[in-house]
């Protein structure tokens, strides 16, 4: 009795990969394993990378017979195989024999001639790369990993794979309906030509019907300045978004952007986030204050109502109306912004408070960057795609109301002895999985 697995064809005539186990073969193949599982498994993996070597060797000996079988290739003849080491995912490194032609016309489109690695391989390694490590380090670690040695330059021609798709993915029709839009300038750290310098870069996140945050638009290189939003705006517009659907924007405080927002959107509200706004206080708060203010300016940001809201607001302005002015100014002029969360349903009060997931994409990218000699314009497509693409991952995990993330922070109490209440809570609203 055997068991026979086919690849490459339904019936037994038609399979190009044919593996087949008999019986006594198996009870010594188990023996094996019971002795000593490692060995028995580099064994097998010997054995299956043999056998796909003698396909691949069958294929190739193939297609030479029906290349020099054409009319053209007529007075042309074999001259002998060169022989090479080839890395096929999911087997490993092969050891696979390349025919030659005397005219040298023949160009394999199984392997082609200068192919060392698999594209999907190589694609993967443009993943790692994005990941943070570095051409360096994969190159270091490939032989081990793959079992076979990688040099700097494929690693760096593996971002190849890559550098079509994300432009298209950063542009990507938009489908779903977003009823929540996170917006903020942010500034990118990028490497050019050995300087790094600031570029600026304006992104935007939303909310879908699942209530599950998405990247919808990084334009990077790009002024923080509400013309530059309102083109933002309308290419999401030319894109799909449904301004229809769109019923809060959450954003800092560019003088203008909320106008222009609610122009675009003509069916929603503005809101601002409490970090930036809170950041701007204490800035202005003198130093003997800036942690009684900080805990009570916590409370409002945390009350558990819009009334209850304006009660602590009321209490921090008596409290530091005449010692800190300008603080509680810069608060006041902002507050009703500050609490238009509270006009939805409670279980979105958290998601709404900040646009600090897009602090997250910041320091995403950040760290993306960091080991990379240069970053040029097709580069950072891919970085900023890859990014936004790993975030979302996280954020599909669980959607901005979920009950998972009950066990953050929320009540002001448990703020008040903590020196960074405010800039912790916040980090917490935006990326619960990290």
């Amino acid at each position: 009795m055997k068991k026979q697995t086919e690849l490459f064809g339904e019936k037994p005539e038609q399979a190009f990969v044919r593996v087949e186990v008999s019986i006594p073969a198996a009870r010594a193949a188990l023996s094996a394993f019971a002795v000593n599982r490692m060995a028995a498994l580099e064994t097998l993996t010997q054995h299956l990378r043999s056998s796909v070597s003698s396909a691949i060797n069958d294929l190739l000996n193939a297609e030479m017979t029906l290349f020099l079988g054409q009319p053209e290739q007529r007075e042309n003849k074999r001259n002998g195989v060169r022989q090479r080491e080839y890395y096929l995912k999911g087997v490993g490194s092969l050891r696979i024999e390349l025919p030659r032609d005397r005219n040298g016309a023949f160009e394999s489109v199984v392997v082609p001639a200068h192919e060392q690695i698999d594209p999907r391989t190589k694609q993967d390694l443009a993943l790692l790369h994005m990941g943070g490590l570095s051409n360096r380090m994969l190159a270091m670690i490939s032989e081990r990993l793959l079992g076979i040695e990688v040099s700097h330059t494929t690693v760096s021609q593996s971002l190849g794979q890559m550098k079509v798709e994300a432009p298209k993915w950063l542009t990507r029709p938009l489908e779903a309906k977003y009823w929540a839009l996170y917006i903020d300038g942010t500034n990118f750290k990028v490497q050019r030509r050995g300087s790094t310098e600031r570029e600026p870069s304006l992104c935007v996140l939303g909310v879908d019907e699942t209530h599950h945050r998405s990247v919808l638009a990084v334009e990077p290189g790009t002024r923080d300045n509400v013309d530059a939003w309102r083109a933002v705006f309308r290419e999401l517009k030319r894109r799909g978004l449904d301004e229809s659907a769109v019923r809060i924007g959450i954003m800092d405080g560019l003088p203008g952007l909320e106008n222009l927002f609610r122009e675009e959107f003509s069916r929603s509200v503005t809101a601002r986030c409490w970090l930036h706004a809170t950041r701007n206080a204490l800035a202005k708060s003198p130093a003997r204050y800036r942690d009684a203010f900080k805990q009570m300016t916590a409370k409002v940001m945390y009350a558990s109502s819009e009334d209850a809201a304006r009660k602590a607001f009321a209490a921090l302005e008596t409290a530091f109306g005449n010692d800190a002015q300008r603080a509680v100014a810069c608060l006041k002029k902002d507050l009703d912004p500050l609490l238009v969360h509270y006009r939805f349903d409670e279980r979105f009060w958290r998601a709404l408070k900040t646009t600090n997931a897009i602090e997250r994409l910041n320091k995403e990218f950040k760290r993306r960057t960091k080991s990379m000699e240069t970053v040029g314009e097709s580069t950072l497509q891919v970085i900023l795609a890859f990014t936004a693409l790993r975030l979302e991952a996280g954020w599909r995990m669980h959607a901005i109301d979920s009950p998972a993330l009950d066990n953050l922070p929320l009540s002001p109490t448990r703020q008040l002895g903590e020196g960074n209440a405010v800039e912790h809570a916040a980090r917490k609203l935006e990326d619960p999985i990290h």
